[in-house]
C-alpha cells in the first residue's frame, strides 16, 4: 500500500483554505442557490467552475498540491452535477431514479470528507478519479502557460 503524505505542515494555508473551498463549493455555494434562486441542477454549475478557477490560481502560482486538489474537486462536481441532472432532468424509473440519487448524495458526502481532510492538510485522492486527474494536473503543471498581452502591438491606437 502506498504510504500517503501526512505532514500537514507542508502544504501552506493558502492553499489548504483554497482546497477545502473549492472541494466544498457544493456546500457553500450549490446548497445556498439551491435554496434561495434556483431549482436542481442548474444551482450546481457554478460549483466545478469556481474548483477550476481555483485550480488555475494554484496552477499560475506553482502550488502543485493545492492545483491538483482542485482539480479534482472540479473533475469530482462535473459527475455530481451530471448524476444531479440525470435526475431531475430525464424521466427514469423511480427505482433508477432513487439510486441515481443516492449516488449523488454519497458523492456529495465524499466530497465532504475531502474538505475537511484539504482543511487539515492531507493529501486526499478521490478513489476512481483520483490518479486519473493528478497525472493530468502534473502535465497542465509542466507545460508553457500562454499570457495575454493587453498592449496593442500594431501600432494603432
Amino acid at each position: 500500500m502506498a504510504k500517503l503524505n501526512m505532514d500537514p505542515s507542508l502544504y501552506s494555508s493558502t492553499e489548504r483554505w483554497g482546497a477545502g473551498f473549492a472541494h466544498s463549493s457544493l456546500l457553500l455555494i450549490g446548497l445556498p442557490l439551491t435554496v434561495i434562486l434556483l431549482p436542481i441542477p442548474f444551482s450546481l454549475a457554478p460549483c466545478p467552475v469556481v474548483a477550476y478557477m481555483l485550480a488555475r490560481f494554484f496552477r499560475r502560482r506553482m502550488l502543485v498540491w493545492g492545483s491538483n486538489q482542485s482539480i479534482q474537486a472540479s473533475a469530482i462536481q462535473v459527475l455530481i452535477f451530471l448524476v444531479a441532472g440525470i435526475v431531475v432532468l430525464t424521466n427514469l424509473p423511480r427505482q433508477i431514479d432513487l439510486a441515481f440519487g443516492t449516488v449523488g448524495f454519497l458523492l456529495f458526502l465524499y466530497t465532504l470528507w475531502a474538505a475537511f481532510d484539504t482543511l487539515l492538510g492531507y493529501d486526499f485522492r478521490y478513489v476512481l478519479i483520483g490518479k486519473m486527474v493528478s497525472r493530468v494536473s502534473e502535465a497542465n503543471l509542466k507545460r508553457q502557460e500562454r499570457r495575454k498581452s493587453w498592449s496593442n502591438k500594431s501600432g494603432y491606437g
